[in-house]
């Protein structure tokens, strides 16, 4: 029995620190980095595993006596469950902060939650045009409530580093958007690269299918916001910032619709390129300055004209005293964009006078938002609805 426990002991809580190590140390490469986010969101699990076995350990050495297994247990298991605190503890002031209760009962429900794995098909696909040889498509999800948010359309783009990634990454915050009056659009767009014009160009493209499909939804035209991750971000705050600029041609130019949007969302973006390529987050994880390469098409020190690209894709550089109201959400340990991004357009959009919000969750990982009932989510949700309702309601 008493090697039973220590075994169990010594397993429950070794392993539980081995897990949430990686929230506060950074991954050496790509598929621990995706670990780390799940041991983020769901810290307090390994923590508990980590207890347990603290406690195992401490029955054996009171109960059987010999043995010093159990100091390892002990040690380890402290230190698992000091860090699997983290999360939790870093958000509560922010939570006060924001006036936003954050429910333990929620959280432990995440892990059979329908609201984080399931992909009910409760949307319709539609094709909003043609590039390239193949059909760009959208998924449509309707409102589910009677709220004063009907009428009201959010168009979402994924994130992927612009090569990858596809439309409806993130269904429960779909359908969670629709229950609350949003009618949402959560749309594709071209990956071959170099993409910088394509992709902008189609998501300007949906705002205007979206305009001039506003009577098929029963939709305002004037009461589009865009929210998008990560590239998808950077993507919807370009669209947004430039909208009917001739530098980034929509994909649809037979439809003559505007494409001015009245707010964005933006979960964890890059905004300056020509900053993020010299400065690299955790280039073990992804390769920085090779993706914004594969995207703008060169390196910004090849030449004048591919640096000029960087400069004029970063949203910061678009920013002007027509820029749209504006949401900005970043993580502290983003290991694939920096947090500076978002405090350089804080900045520069206070410098501007340009409406607009932060939300820094001090322990969130990119991507944090996958786990719908994490803390971070409990945190983000009732701002960006408030944001959302103020910043769509008819004029």
């Amino acid at each position: 029995m008493r090697r039973l426990l220590n075994i169990l002991s010594l397993f429950l809580t070794v392993i539980a620190l081995l897990a949430v190590i990686w929230i506060v140390v950074p991954a050496p490469d790509y598929r621990i980095w995706l670990f780390s986010v799940a041991a983020s969101e769901w810290s307090l699990w390994f923590g508990a595993a980590a207890l347990l076995g603290i406690i195992a350990g401490l029955f054996s050495r009171f109960f059987f006596g010999v043995g010093k297994l159990w100091i390892v247990s002990l040690i380890a298991g402290s230190v698992a469950l000091v860090i699997s605190l983290y999360p939790l503890l870093s958000v509560v002031p922010l939570a006060r902060e924001q006036n936003t209760s954050l429910s333990l009962k929620r959280y432990f429900s995440s892990l059979w939650s329908e609201n984080n794995f399931s992909e009910t098909e409760n949307y319709t696909t539609y094709t909003y045009t043609q590039a390239d040889g193949r059909d760009l498509q959208l998924d449509v999800y309707l409102p589910t409530e009677i709220s004063a948010n009907n009428g009201a359309s959010v168009i979402v783009v994924h994130g992927g580093s612009w090569n990858g990634g596809r439309r409806n990454d993130f269904p429960q915050w779909n359908r969670w958007l629709a229950a609350q009056g949003f009618t949402i659009f959560d749309v594709d767009y071209r990956l071959t690269q170099p993409n910088y014009l394509t992709a902008t160009g189609d998501v300007r493209c949906v705002v205007r299918w979206v305009k001039e499909h506003a009577v098929t939804f029963n939709l305002a035209p004037e009461r589009i916001a865009l929210l998008g991750r990560s590239a998808g971000a950077h993507l919807a705050l370009l669209a947004a910032y430039s909208a009917d600029d001739a530098r980034f041609p929509a994909s649809c130019q037979n439809n003559k619709q505007s494409e001015t949007v009245r707010a964005v969302v933006s979960f964890y973006a890059p905004v300056d390129l020509l900053w993020a390529f010299d400065n690299p987050a955790n280039e073990r994880v992804i390769d920085g300055p090779a993706t914004l390469s594969r995207f703008l098409g060169g390196s910004p020190h090849e030449s004048a004209e591919i640096r000029e690209r960087y400069l004029s894709a970063s949203p910061l550089a678009q920013v002007s005293p027509a820029t749209p109201p504006t949401l900005l959400i970043h993580g502290g340990q983003d290991q694939l964009v920096r947090e500076e991004n978002m405090r350089f357009l804080d900045a520069r959009l206070n410098e501007i006078g340009a409406a607009h919000q932060t939300i820094f969750v001090p322990y969130a990982q990119h991507g944090f938002d996958y786990n719908f009932n994490g803390f971070g989510a409990q945190i983000v949700q009732p701002e960006i609805i408030r944001f959302l309702s103020r910043n769509t309601r008819p004029e």
